[in-house]
């Protein structure tokens, strides 16, 4: 008997065992989780592809398969919009714009 009487506690080393069981038990359960969570992410792109491949059939329906005669990517240039002479009467505009919202600027503050 103990100082306090008998005590229905276990002994410290028994607790310990008891504990460390039980973290066994939740490292278990974490580690589970952790390789399930990496399988359904390696599904995941199996999953995306499919869904793309299905994307792809509906729009080739849709487009009644002009989209499959579309090229993947486009390898023209694109055409100049702006030639040297529009560029300059362009600026010549922008000028005038500028030097006319700074004249109503100088009147509004007068």
């Amino acid at each position: 008997m103990g100082l306090f009487g008998r005590t229905p506690e276990k002994p410290p080393k028994d607790l310990i065992n008891e504990w460390s069981q039980k973290i066994r038990k939740e490292m278990r359960v974490i580690d589970r989780q952790i390789r399930d969570t990496f399988e359904s992410m390696e599904d995941g792109e199996e999953m995306e592809e499919a869904a793309e491949e299905e994307v792809d059939k509906i729009l080739f329906e849709i487009t009644a398969g002009a989209l499959g005669k579309a090229p993947s990517k486009v390898v023209d240039a694109l055409p100049e919009m702006e030639t040297a002479g529009a560029t300059a009467a362009s600026e010549d505009e922008s000028e005038e714009d500028i030097e006319a919202m700074q004249s109503r600027l100088a009147a509004l503050r007068s």
